[in-house]
């Protein structure tokens, strides 16, 4: 769920305009990364929807050989921390995300070893290089397990990935009430992924909307100033060159971009966006305009497609609209 619909000139006047990501989703201060750990309280109460784990109907994506368990010395900004190869993987998953529900860990990296993943859990807080929250979640206030990287553990995971071609890490949380639905978009993306790997494709990198809002308002942050027509006119370059589209005045941004390579050696992307039950028809019929791909859980997803469709068909009515919405 791209979270502004605000004009771009209001945007670009904020402090994430004019410096990369300056400014949290949260509001509190960060550096020009925009990921500095915020103090939130573990037990957030907010009636957010959350999309469960186990309801997903797709089969489980194959990983490479098993990490090694054997625990190494590693040295970051003069600390020593004891790691596994296999909780190292653990943090960069969870720092690219910047937030993962525990049992969608347990399910798509640690399917057949639990014990393995409490073990790793339990080595990764004791160093304080992760942080678990358990959070209010969905219509009935479920309790959602969640982890977030800590300043440590993000410095760890840059250290470990200097080579990750552009490839982001983010620490603590965002804003609270979105913790179900940012938790929800890792869910989204091994779905997603796994039709990806299956057509012979490698994934290159992630990202996040947090970065796409970045690069899009400081770009257009000096330009807010311009006639309407030359506004217009910069808005859409700016667009074309992160692609995206401008659709009613304004650049729409997903929830998720994977960037892939092909079996030819192009590079590609698909953008994801994660729909909720709060979302109406016309919202919905927007990210598809955009070219995104959208996804919901199973519920809204059957609800969004009827409205869309006038309930007549699979086919949209509408020329532009030329894809449903998929079921998580």
């Amino acid at each position: 769920m791209s979270r502004s619909s605000r004009d771009e000139r209001d945007q670009a006047n904020e402090p994430w305009g004019r410096t990369l990501l300056s400014q949290h989703r949260s509001g509190g201060a960060t550096s020009a990364e925009g990921n500095q750990e915020q103090s939130t309280n573990c037990h957030i109460q907010q009636p957010v929807a959350e999309f469960p784990s186990q309801s997903v109907g797709w089969p489980e994506r194959e990983h490479s050989a098993a990490p090694r368990r054997s625990r190494d010395l590693v040295f970051v900004r003069n600390r020593a921390y004891r790691i596994s190869s296999a909780a190292r993987q653990l943090i960069t998953e969870v720092g690219k995300f910047r937030t993962i529900a525990v049992a969608d860990l347990a399910r798509y990296r640690y399917a057949s070893e639990p014990g393995r993943l409490r073990r790793d859990l339990v080595t990764l807080k004791t160093q304080k290089l992760v942080r678990q929250c358990r959070v209010m979640a969905g219509t009935g206030w479920e309790k959602l397990s969640v982890l977030v990287l800590t300043r440590e553990g993000k410095h760890l995971v840059q250290q470990d990935n200097r080579a990750a071609q552009g490839q982001r890490f983010y620490a603590g949380f965002a804003k609270p009430k979105e913790v179900a639905h940012d938790a929800a978009i890792y869910h989204m993306y091994q779905v997603e992924a796994a039709e990806i790997e299956k057509r012979g494709r490698t994934i290159k990198r992630v990202v996040l909307d947090y970065e796409l809002k970045g690069a899009v308002y400081k770009l257009l942050a000096h330009a807010r100033s311009l006639p309407p027509l030359e506004y217009a006119q910069r808005q859409a370059k700016v667009a074309a060159e992160n692609g995206l589209t401008v659709i009613d005045g304004k650049i729409l941004l997903p929830d998720l971009r994977i960037e892939y390579e092909t079996a030819d050696g192009e590079v590609a992307k698909v953008d994801l966006e994660l729909v909720t039950e709060h979302y109406r028809r016309a919202q919905a019929a927007e990210k598809l305009r955009a070219g995104f791909k959208v996804y919901a859980d199973r519920a809204s997803a059957l609800r969004l497609n009827a409205s869309l469709t006038y309930g007549r068909s699979s086919v949209y009515d509408g020329p532009e609209l030329t894809a449903s919405i998929l079921s998580l």
